[in-house]
Parts: structure tokens; sequence; C-alpha cells
């Protein structure tokens, strides 16, 4: 009986512990805790939320200068392939004027000899024609070579070429006389981009005294 008395008498004291402050008695320290976690929790929320404002703005800016990285790589990508077409252009269109260069060359040496010997009171023989690389069609053997003689007592007036098949990608570096070895014409040339299937063929005008 003693023990529920004293229990009794402990629930009237909490009772009248947190009902005084409601009457306008002194506070309550268990209320005033409560109430100072409640302002604390509400900061942080507070803060968590502009936290994660200020993150979305960030993911929003760094997705925008992704975006704008990846479409200047593209551009760059492109200009580098339109800058590489170029090259190749440049390259076949130079080839191109170098062989055309060498044919000119070729004959304007021919017609320059014959010319001369003309003069001297030399006829011209007749126009040999070497054989072909390869002797038909055409193949894309990198470097190809071909050579023209004279016959008899005939001698070498001036010589020249004749490139078949892919012309624009190939380089004649050689179109000489060939007097060391033999009495004719020598002519060489390369492919300067690719494959290319081609073929060359020497030619050579020969004359009697």
């Amino acid at each position: 009986m003693k023990k529920r008395y004293t229990v009794l008498g402990l629930s009237v004291v909490l009772a009248l512990a947190l009902a005084v402050p409601a009457m306008g008695g002194p506070s309550n320290p268990i209320a005033d805790i409560s109430a100072s976690v409640k302002s604390t929790a509400n900061k942080a929320l507070k803060k968590a939320k502009n936290a994660e404002k200020t993150a979305k703005n960030a993911l929003n800016t760094a997705n925008g200068a992704s975006s704008t990285a990846n479409s200047a790589n593209s551009e760059a990508k492109k200009a580098a392939t339109a800058a590489a077409a170029a090259q190749t252009t440049a390259n076949t269109a130079k080839s191109t004027a170098d062989t055309a260069k060498a044919s000119a060359d070729s004959a304007k040496a021919v017609a320059e000899e014959a010319k001369k010997r003309a003069e001297e009171g030399i006829r011209v023989s007749n126009l040999r024609i070497g054989t072909a690389s390869p002797e038909t069609g055409t193949n894309t053997t990198t470097t190809k070579s071909s050579s023209a003689e004279c016959g008899g007592s005939e001698f070498v007036l001036g010589g020249g070429f004749f490139v078949g098949g892919e012309s624009d990608k190939v380089a004649v570096h050689t179109s000489n006389p060939q007097v060391i070895y033999s009495n004719g014409w020598f002519s060489e040339g390369s492919a300067i981009t690719g494959t290319p299937a081609w073929s060359i063929q020497t030619n050579v005008m020969c004359g009697l005294r």
C-alpha cells in the first residue's frame, strides 16, 4: 500500500511539473529542450534544402558544359576530316601536275632534239614504242618502269612515256635516255597514294644520219 502511495505521489508531482508552465508558472525544462531540438532540426532541414538546390544548379551547369564540349569535339572532328580530304585532293593535284610537267618536258626535249638533228642534216627514222609494264592492262604494283630502244645504226633523238589507268595517283620520277647500258629511253614511276591500278609505257624517237 505504501508503494502505491509513493507512485501516486510521483505521478502528481510530474503532472504538476508539466502543468505549471501552462498556468504561467516556471518554465518546463523538458519542453524547452524539445523546442530547441525542433528549431535546430528546422534550421538543418533548411540548410539541406539550400544545399540540394545548389547541387542541382551545379549539375545543370555541368551538363550544359558537357553538351558544349561534345558539340565542339564533333565540330573539331568534322574540321579534321575536311582538312584531310583537302590535303588528299592537293596531293593528287600536285601528282597530276608533276606528271603533266614531266610529259611536257619530255615532249619539249624530243622536239628540240629533232630540230637540232634536222639542222644537222639528220633525218628522223621512226618512233619506237617500248614494252609496257604490265604488258597488257593495268595492275597495282607500286613502282613500274619501261624502256624503248633504237635499233641498228639509229641513235636517240629523244623519248617520253605514257601512263595508263589511274594516272592522277602516280608520279613519273625518271624519264631519261639510257645511253650507258643501251641505245634507248627509260621511264619509271611510282604510286603516290593508295594502290592505284596503272601502267607505264616508254617511247623513243630514233634518228639516222
